[in-house]
């Protein structure tokens, strides 16, 4: 490979983690002008979630509810839009997204966190920021939604 190559490469992979960045940053962007986001999960998973984001500037704990109806260990948890943004970044760092800061986490960490992640970033991608009267629906995490009978659509 010449050194006209090697310079393509290296611009190259410079703009796919400019263009990464830039859907993070505008993602959390999407969150934080949020009043109120819902996340639906199992205990454990929001006890992870939690913990990832406890060390991050301006984290306030929101209490989790019981999932109305629900025998297993779901909670609802209701987040503010900033508090949302801290999830997310706390998540990517932890899932080592690759515009992230480099930390050492243990192989499952970044396995949930990128797990979550996702889910977040799917829900909020269908968010509408030019249509403010559009609702958020809930970002469930379980997977076994709408498997059962009685259970949710995703």
């Amino acid at each position: 490979m010449g050194l006209l190559d090697s310079l393509r490469n290296r611009r190259a992979v410079k703009e796919l983690e400019l263009k990464r960045w830039a859907n993070h940053t505008a993602l959390m962007e999407t969150a934080a002008g949020l009043s109120i986001a819902v996340i639906q999960c199992h205990d454990d998973t929001w006890q992870f979630i939690e913990r990832q984001a406890s060390d991050r500037d301006h984290w306030r704990s929101p209490a989790p509810a019981d999932v109305p109806g629900r025998e297993d260990p779901m909670v609802e948890v209701r987040l503010s839009g900033p508090q949302l943004a801290i999830v997310i970044e706390a998540l990517g760092i932890a899932a080592s997204i690759p515009y992230s800061r480099p930390r050492y986490f243990t192989a499952e960490t970044k396995a949930i966190a990128k797990r979550l992640y996702t889910e977040i970033r799917d829900v909020l991608r269908l968010y509408d920021a030019d249509d403010p009267g559009t609702a958020i629906p809930a970002i469930v995490i379980d997977d076994q939604v709408g498997t059962a009978s009685g259970g949710g659509a995703r």
